[in-house]
């Protein structure tokens, strides 16, 4: 013999099973979106002081980043070097127009004359350096940029201080051949492969 349940009781048990499965929805998703979030931070932020360091990096080394960014990934803050008014204006405009994004943009107080320009960065932005030179600076002239590499800095971003001998930023078509001529980013000393 086969009994049904009453409807005053089957309803209740339908109601009590759709919110179940409607928290377990929502507390699955919002899992899904801290392990994503853990997975996206982790997989960018540097090394940490005393934390694990990567395969090829022995201690007392700073792991570095040689990805090359794409234009629209650079992030560069353009100082002028020279006593020419609004260099640094001229510069990130141009920058600009060729994808970068410019944050800061002012003087620099120490002159730089004899130099096309001088490149400072950290850990997160050896690539862009690197993307940087082959704006700037035409092979014959490499050695007139200078290249400040700091361990402690923990941006992503790229000072670039626009020096007297600088003349003209590269197209998009020379800066290509330039980066296949300057091969790839070199390690600073004291780094290692991220």
């Amino acid at each position: 013999m086969t009994t049904t349940a009453a409807p005053e009781t089957v309803e209740p048990r339908r109601a009590r099973r759709r919110v179940r499965l409607a928290v377990l929805a929502v507390v699955a998703g919002a899992v899904v979106a801290l392990v994503t979030t853990v997975l996206t931070v982790t997989d960018h932020a540097p090394t940490p002081p005393g934390g694990a360091l990567p395969d090829g990096c022995r201690p007392g080394q700073t792991p570095v980043s040689l990805d090359i960014p794409l234009e629209k990934q650079a992030q560069v803050n353009v100082f002028n070097g020279t006593p020419t008014a609004d260099l640094a204006g001229t510069v990130a405009a141009g920058l600009r127009d060729r994808g970068l994004s410019v944050g800061a943009i002012g003087n620099e107080q120490t002159r730089q004359p004899g130099r096309v320009a001088v490149l400072r960065f950290g850990p997160d932005a050896v690539g862009a350096a690197h993307l940087l030179r082959g704006y700037v600076a035409e092979a014959e002239e490499e050695d007139k940029v200078k290249l400040e590499f700091d361990p402690a800095r923990r941006t992503p971003d790229v000072d670039l201080v626009v020096g007297g001998q600088f003349k003209l930023l590269a197209t998009s078509t020379e800066m290509r051949h330039r980066m296949a001529l300057l091969g790839r980013p070199a390690l600073p000393p004291g780094t290692c492969r991220r």
